[in-house]
């Protein structure tokens, strides 16, 4: 059963119009700690086995600069399930924040954080799966005003394939914790 989750990390900020201002990776990366993530799924089909909800959410792992999260889905049964477990680091060498997560079936993913054009987050992430296979992922966030934003998912098969539209979904921000400017 492939799955496809149409957020795997959400960095809510919006980008100031001063360069100045421009917040920084370490910044950046801190936008998602505190607080929870909610999605429902828009193709939900009412099988019992489907996911209802997604929901995430992410902490400072050893410093303000990496970050870990997990991220859950709730089945129409209203069964909890953890889906996948994601580490996030600042690469100042690189300019971009190091993405790495794993799921519930084995796949494991190794990508990249980057701004794009100013005002959205570009994910981009290649998937192996346990028997070798992998696959590659693209999720631009588009962010709507502050605790919501939308996530649309692209796959490809191979590097140099087009990317295709996998789907899109809303998020909303519930329990905000704290700020971390």
């Amino acid at each position: 059963m492939k799955i496809t989750f149409t957020l795997l990390l959400t960095l809510a900020f919006t980008w100031p119009a001063n360069a100045q201002d421009t917040p920084t990776l370490k910044q950046l990366l801190n936008k998602v700690v505190g607080g929870v993530w909610v999605s429902t799924n828009e193709k939900n089909t009412k099988s019992p086995e489907d996911f209802e909800t997604f929901f995430m959410s992410f902490r400072n792992w050893a410093d303000s600069e990496s970050v870990t999260g997990n991220i859950y889905g709730i089945t129409n049964a209203g069964d909890t399930s953890q889906l996948m477990e994601v580490w996030n680091f600042v690469d100042l060498a690189n300019n971009n924040i190091f993405l790495v997560q794993r799921n519930a079936w084995g796949g494991k993913s190794i990508g990249f954080i980057t701004p794009l054009e100013g005002q959205h987050l570009d994910i981009q992430f290649k998937t192996t799966v346990p028997d070798g296979r992998s696959y590659f992922t693209r999720d631009i966030h588009y962010f709507q005003g502050e605790g919501k934003m939308k996530a649309v998912t692209y796959h490809k098969a191979k590097e140099e394939d087009a990317w295709e539209e996998a789907g899109h979904s809303e998020w909303i921000l519930k329990n905000k914790a704290q700020s971390h400017e």
